[in-house]
């Protein structure tokens, strides 16, 4: 693990608290971490032709009889 050392203005770091402060840098962490799996999956969608996958068709037929009667479908 690397250790960031960040410099925060004394009143800044009053009025907010070191916890909270702690608190919100954890979130960021996350967020990124988030960020950055979602464009790995962005990168392995594009390999992907959905549109001529067998299974894949076949999943979104059965997810689309057991769903349908939630629509309104014209005809």
């Amino acid at each position: 693990m690397v250790e960031f050392k960040v410099q925060i203005e004394e009143s800044f770091v009053q009025t907010l608290g070191h916890k909270q402060i702690e608190l919100h840098l954890q979130e960021f962490m996350q967020k990124m971490l988030i960020k950055l799996s979602a464009q790995d999956i962005l990168k392995d969608l594009e390999s992907i032709d959905l549109e001529n996958d067998e299974e894949w068709q076949m999943s979104r037929n059965l997810a689309w009889q057991q769903e349908k009667h939630k629509y309104i479908t014209q005809k």
